[in-house]
């Protein structure tokens, strides 16, 4: 009956042939269509599946055939698919596999299944054709099996290799894989003998990461005048900046050291005076301007007021680009201090952007290059002590500057960078981003501290203290102290090294030859008060103190006293776990120990070690597991691929943010920076990205380490296939040992990282790991901010709630960003009053982004079809904080439903602003906190009780080490008008580092009687004290929202009295709902005696909403320098304002 069957089958294609063509997939059958190949494919153990898709729809009903040679490598008694012809959804309409060596095709109607027995390395020969009778496979020459075949879908694509959940995954090989329809003459032609695989470049489920291939280099041309930004109040300047306050000319700053200070500026091309005469002592310069050091020439001129703060409204147009086309002259004096036994003397420069020329007493001393590089400068030994010095510094700006783009409503974002890329490192951003306009002098200038130093013959250079927890309770600490040490003598010297912190003092003596260096080693091995028992530990915010220990570190050379140096370290040790490709092409989750590894590579980070993987893309191992005191095999995969950062063997809950630059302006001195950094704290946030290493400065590092924030540090490069890419990799190289010298002793900086978005060229993604293993040896280097090893970066724009929950940022993601409008009273002082509504062109050059990534429409689309279009500015920022709450909020909480089984780190992007901005911020440019800080602040609790959406469950989230035990939720639904629905309590057990849900919040059925519930959860250990609470409003479909704006106001009383402390101001706020309906995100402001706001003000709580009758206490502190606090202003979102005096 074989014989009849195919007769039948051979009638119904001839017929199928005479009939007339009805269809695209009809008539390409009839004229023989390839629908796919041949297509070559190799699928190792750590591959991901290859799709192809056809050029037509495959009709149901239509006849087709697949030839292709499988190689199975991996024999597995389960199923494994090889290929799936998919349809429209997603779905397979057919699948050709194999188990327990044989061949099988299935679709839903039936399977066939080969007889023949493949075994792993051998080539099988698999043809599977489809027609109206069913589906016939023949494996090898064996006879043709058949079976059923009713596909209600046409097949849009072939995957080799598909993935689905608890399935076994096939690895091997296919070979010269053919779909076609007809008779087309490429099937004829085909040798369909065994294939050489020698002969044959196979396409790779795990292929390596690309190069750049692609570049933009900003604009072309100048901007089109008619798409500039145009003011409604042309003539508004703004308030005037306040004068640089005069310096000395030496300030010490520590033993042997002085911050030199009194500096003067003038523009290079309005002085014609040789460079020799500039920098001697009797030189006039009393006509140059004061300048700011550190400081950019930008600042010097804006706070000489020779233009208008380029921050206030559109101002910034008001200043030339010529001031990144010119060389600038900095030049101070002072009198060579005595330095008692340490005669040498030399100019330390800790910052210089982009290059300079030294100039001392009429000789050139050497120049710099690049802005993140120190420059030492020995004075020559002439110089005596009372002696007049002068230095001069001719500072010459990034060599590429670039055109700028002025966004406007019509103009929209630039580019993001342009020509400067290529300068590498420098301050890439300043050329205009899209969260800060073009900066006019690119950042050009000595924008770090400039040090004299005197030493004696030997000098310390930067310490590094590596850190080892051997035991998993953390009761014993091994640390290993390294100390450079170079001898600037021109003959040999004992040198002996004294090493104090706490009660320890160790000392060693090294011999340096002339003119050399050495690295003086304290181990535990030989000294054993370096094993401490019981140690204090720096932890990062919310898993402990940050505790900090200093270093004292002394040289001596026959007994005198050469050098001294100190720093603070911290006790801990970063580790990681991370999906690895090893060298049989598994992928293996391990967890990596650098500090253990004593420089020996442990991630193969190069091109061709960075693998597409399940999920994503991952490095190499280096070597193997086995041996390696670094590296340990994990059982969880949970994870897979993606990155957990551990501090001392505990999983940390990335909560963060990035900076994209600490000050457009560079104005970073530890009095502007230290406010954001405990604003950072006290909003539960644990890490801080260094975006683009465009902060990288020692006081960033020191706050970092003092508030407990780890750093996840980039490098100068910016995105591939985008931005350009350095072009002097031995400078760039140069810049990165020292920063990575110079910093690597600060407990916070947690993970380098090569480049934003992509990974650096060959020569300098494999220069970095490099230097980071050999300089450092205490972290990882990873090549890419995303995608290895982490998830893919945005959204970038305003996404509704439940997405952070559902799609979003899972795995460990660097940048997920929404608008972030900030407070009224903030943005009444970015801008002229003519500009501040209706919204204008001024709101988009702060960064009110009319397309591209950033594009602020479905925010606005949000905010009407929730709450209505905005009538105002004060509706609109109303109801701009409710959605920057709510958005803030659940990026956080989305994060925590999966903490720890499919999500491991989450960081805004961004939470710190470097000017005034509209988006993307926490707080403001001038320290105001709005609704975007106490949102991101709630999700982010380390034990905290929250609401995941869509379905509405309870979930009670525990970052922490101590499980919970007997806790309960309370749970209390309102209406919004507040009447009480639902009251009840949900027992909690939750274990450590993990998330429980317990129930359901909202029964559905509620908004049957409300179109908006007020959710009010509660959070209790088992002795009844509160751990955390949140509230809610929530609606069953986003139009119900609309009627929150016909709540009654409600009737909300503040009572306020200062309180005694020493240290700052300190203020108990007492707020009171009198209302019999809720109160939604009440503010809070602190005003001075002159209605003006006290920033900044550090707040517990604020836009805190209140159910009928209930009273809530806040505490708000302000430093002692700023205004006394007087009163405290109230409004909200259904709350009239009114302030309220604060008592004494």
């Amino acid at each position: 009956m074989v014989w009849l069957r195919k007769a039948l089958a051979f009638l119904l294609v001839l017929g199928a042939l005479a009939a007339p063509v009805t269809s695209a997939s009809a008539q390409a059958a009839t004229a023989g269509v390839i629908l796919a190949g041949p297509l070559n494919a190799v699928f190792p153990p750590a591959g991901n599946a290859i799709r192809k898709d056809f050029p037509v729809a495959v009709d149901p009903q239509s006849t087709w055939t697949i030839k292709s040679w499988v190689r199975i490598d991996l024999p597995s008694d389960g199923a494994r698919t090889v290929l799936s012809l998919i349809d429209q959804g997603g779905n397979a309409v057919v699948d050709v596999g194999i188990r327990s060596g044989r061949i099988f095709a299935e679709s839903a109607a039936g399977r066939a299944v080969s007889s023949v027995h493949g075994k792993p390395g051998e080539w099988l020969l698999v043809t599977l054709t489809a027609d109206s009778t069913g589906l016939a496979l023949q494996v090898s020459g064996e006879r043709v099996v058949r079976s059923r075949f009713q596909p209600s879908a046409a097949a849009v694509a072939v995957i080799m290799a598909p993935r689905a959940e608890g399935k076994d995954v096939f690895r091997g090989a296919i070979a010269s894989l053919t779909m076609w329809q007809g008779n087309p003459p490429l099937v004829a032609r085909t040798d369909w003998r065994k294939p050489d695989e020698r002969l044959i470049q196979f396409e790779t489920g795990s292929p390596t990461w690309p190069l750049q291939t692609k570049q933009t280099m900003g604009l072309a041309s100048p901007q089109d005048p008619a798409s500039l930004p145009v003011s409604r109040a042309p003539d508004a300047k703004g308030p005037p900046a306040a004068k640089p306050a005069p310096t000395a000319a030496l300030t010490p700053a520590g033993e042997g050291r002085w911050v030199v200070g009194a500096w003067r500026l003038a523009a290079a091309p309005d002085v014609s005076t040789a460079p020799a005469t500039i920098s001697r002592p009797d030189f006039d310069a009393s006509g140059w301007l004061p300048a700011i050091v550190p400081g950019t020439i930008l600042a010097t001129y804006v706070a000489n007021g020779v233009y208008a703060d380029p921050a206030y409204g559109l101002n910034n147009l008001l200043i030339p680009e010529s001031l990144n086309q010119q060389d600038y002259w900095l030049r101070a004096e002072f009198e060579r201090p005595d330095g008692g036994q340490r005669e040498l003397q030399a100019l330390e420069f800790l910052g210089i952007n982009y290059a300079a020329e030294i100039w001392v007493n009429g000789e050139r001393l050497g120049m710099t290059e690049g802005a993140f590089i120190r420059g030492r400068f020995v004075l020559p030994a002439r110089f005596q002590t009372g002696q007049r010095i002068a230095v001069a510094v001719r500072v010459l700006p990034p060599p590429h500057p670039d055109l700028p783009h002025e966004e406007s409503l019509t103009a929209g974002p630039g580019q993001n960078g342009g020509a400067m890329a290529i300068d590498g490192p420098t301050f890439s951003a300043s050329q205009g981003w899209d969260w800060i306009p073009s900066v006019r002098d690119r950042n050009t200038g000595v924008w770090q501290e400039v040090v004299l130093e005197a030493t004696g013959d030997a000098r310390i250079g930067d310490p590094h203290v590596r850190t080892v927890l051997p035991n998993p309770d953390n009761s014993l600490a091994e640390l290993t102290i390294e100390v450079p040490v170079i001898n600037d003598a021109d003959s040999e010297r004992a040198v002996e090294i004294e090493a104090r912190f706490g009660d320890v003092t160790l000392r060693q003596t090294a011999t340096l030859a002339p003119m050399a260096n050495s690295t003086v080693r304290f181990a535990p091995d030989r000294f054993a008060q370096l094993r401490l028992r019981n140690p204090k530990l720096w932890w990062p915010n919310g898993y402990g103190e940050p505790v900090l220990h200093t270093l004292v570190l002394t040289a001596r050379v026959d007994g005198a006293v050469s050098d001294t140096r100190d720093i603070r370290f911290g006790i801990r040790e970063i580790s990681y776990e991370l999906s690895l490709v090893d060298s049989a092409e598994e992928l293996q989750r391990v967890a990596v120990a650098p500090a253990r590894s004593m420089g020996e590579q442990l991630l193969d980070v190069a091109h061709k070690g960075i693998r597409k993987v399940p999920g994503g893309w991952a490095v190499s191992l280096a070597r193997d597991v086995a041996g390696s005191p670094a590296l340990a095999p994990v059982a969880d995969n949970a994870l897979a691929p993606h990155l957990l950062i551990r501090v001392n063997g505990v999983p940390i809950a990335v909560r963060g943010g990035n900076w994209g630059m600490d000050d457009w302006m560079k104005r970073v001195t530890r009095e502007r920076m230290e406010p954001f950094f405990r604003l950072h704290r006290d909003a539960n946030v644990n890490t801080i990205r260094n975006w683009m290493g465009q902060s990288t400065e020692r006081v960033f590092f020191d706050l970092a380490d003092e508030y407990g924030l780890l750093v996840l540090n980039d490098f100068w490069i910016s995105t591939q296939d985008h931005n350009g890419e350095p072009g002097d990799t031995a400078l760039f190289l140069a810049n990165a040992a020292d920063t990575i010298s110079q910093f690597r002793h600060h407990p916070s900086i947690a993970l380098w990282i090569g480049r934003n978005e992509g990974v650096p060229p060959p020569m300098l993604n494999t220069g970095l790991e490099k230097l980071v293993r050999e300089i450092d040896g205490t972290r990882a280097y990873l090549p890419n901010s995303r995608e290895v090893n982490m998830a893919g970066s945005g959204p970038w724009n305003y996404q509704p709630p439940e997405a952070y929950f559902t799609r979003i940022g899972r795995g460990f993601s660097t940048e997920v960003g929404t608008p972030s409008f900030p407070t009224l009273e903030t943005f009444r002082t970015m801008m002229p009053a003519e500009d501040q509504w209706p919204i204008s062109d001024t709101w988009a050059y702060h960064d009110w982004h009319q397309g591209k990534a950033g594009d602020v429409a479905s925010f606005m689309k949000a905010m009407q079809n929730r709450l209505g279009a905005a009538s105002d500015l004060v509706d609109f920022e109303n109801k701009a904080q409710l959605l920057n709450y709510e958005a803030h909020r659940a990026i956080f909480e989305g994060m925590n439903a999966g903490l720890f089984t499919r999500n491991s780190g989450r960081l805004l992007w961004m939470t710190h602003p470097a000017w005034p901005s509209t988006t993307w911020q926490i707080y403001s440019y001038d320290y105001d906190t709005h609704a975007a800080f106490f949102g991101s602040k709630k999700g982010s609790e380390p034990v905290h009780v929250q609401i995941n959406l869509p379905e509405h469950s309870v979930a009670v989230v525990n970052s922490l080490g101590d499980a919970i035990g007997a806790g309960k939720v309370r749970v209390r639904n309102y209406a919004f008008d507040g009447r009480l629905l639902d009251d009840r309590m949900i027992a909690a057990k939750v274990a450590a580092y993990a998330v429980a849900e317990i129930g359901a919040a909202v029964p559905d059925t509620l908004f049957n009687g409300t179109p908006v519930v007020i959710t009010k959860l509660e959070l209790f250990d088992k002795d009844d004290r509160l751990l955390s609470e949140n509230l809610y409003w929530l609606a069953r479909e986003p139009s119900g929202y609309r009627a929150m704006d016909t709540m009654k106001a409600a009737n909300v009383s503040v009572s306020a009295k200062q309180t005694a402390h020493a240290d700052e101001h300190e203020i108990v706020a007492t707020l009171s709902n009198a209302s019999a309906h809720p109160a939604l995100l009440v503010k809070l402001s602190l005003l001075d005696a002159a209605g003006e706001r006290v920033l900044p003000a550090y707040w517990s709580d604020n836009y805190v909403s209140l159910l009928p009758g209930e009273m809530r206490s806040v505490t708000i502190r302000s430093p002692k320098s700023a205004s006394r606090p007087h009163t405290i202003s109230v409004r909200g979102w259904n709350v009239e304002a009114r302030t309220s005096q604060v008592a004494e």
